[in-house]
């Protein structure tokens, strides 16, 4: 930054949180607004004696690098002064007795301000797997509808795991092409009874006919069921007496995470 102007606006511009404004800059400095324009548009090339100080002050930056460029905006101890924590004095946190600063502001033991002091203690544990089982169902047709063959777990299509997932959830595994990319053909999606259906996230629908499907819940209105299709294709209509069932779905797993027995090891109920 070789001109005053240039200077002149980063100090106003670039290093404080907020910018200044030439009006304010004229109010600290004792002049007038048209003073501050000339200063920044360059039409006065220098700036000098209280006028350079009391800049220089207002702004917070060196008074030798505002009027020459020469060093750096801020001095060194203005730093340290601004950011405690990097200077040498060896005091940059103040340790706090928890006990004294409750007598003091005579707070009690239910106090949420002091509640911390126990929360940060706890040891972090986990949330463990939960595995449910994988219900058999006849592959998903070009239209997305599938029909539950009546088993699930070892005596279906294994175990897929999940953290969020209820007692109550299940899995089905996702076939062809109806619903990619959203859910890849061989994904799975946890379906949990439990969760709370939320507009505008999948659900899995089964009619009273017998076929099940997966689409995007839109809601129910008049008694009537409206879904989009996974692969943000068609809108769908049921009326409600047609439906047996609206699951949400909580979890979309890869087929890594598949296993045919159930891993005992892992399970949490």
């Amino acid at each position: 930054m070789n001109t005053l102007a240039e200077r002149l606006r980063y100090a106003m511009e670039v290093l404080p949180p907020k910018k200044i404004k030439g009006v304010d800059l004229a109010r600290a400095v004792g002049v007038k607004p048209p003073s501050v324009s000339d200063w920044l548009s360059g039409k006065s090339k220098s700036m000098e004696g209280e006028n350079l100080l009391r800049t220089a002050k207002y702004l917070n930056v060196s008074a030798t690098w505002l009027a020459t460029g020469v060093g750096e905006p801020i001095e060194e101890q203005d730093k340290n002064k601004k950011n405690p924590v990097n200077s040498d004095s060896g005091d940059q946190f103040k340790v706090i007795d928890i006990e004294a600063f409750k007598k003091k502001y005579n707070i009690s033991e239910s106090d949420e301000a002091v509640l911390f002091s126990n929360i940060i203690e706890k040891p972090f544990t986990p949330t463990l797997k939960r595995w449910v089982p994988v219900k058999a169902y006849s592959k998903m047709g070009m239209d997305g509808y599938f029909v539950d063959m009546g088993f699930e777990g070892n005596g279906g299509d294994g175990y897929i795991p999940t953290h969020t997932a209820g007692t109550k959830a299940y899995a089905v595994k996702g076939t062809g092409d109806s619903m990619f990319p959203a859910i890849r053909n061989g994904w799975y999606v946890v379906c949990d009874p439990d969760a709370e259906l939320v507009p505008m996230e999948f659900v899995q629908v089964c009619l009273k006919d017998g076929r099940c499907t997966i689409k995007e819940f839109i809601g129910i209105q008049n008694d009537v069921l409206s879904l989009i299709a996974v692969n943000g294709g068609e809108r769908l209509t049921f009326n409600m007496n047609e439906v047996e069932s609206i699951t949400a779905i909580t979890d979309i797993v890869p087929p890594s995470q598949h296993k045919n027995e159930h891993p005992n090891g892992y399970y949490n109920d």
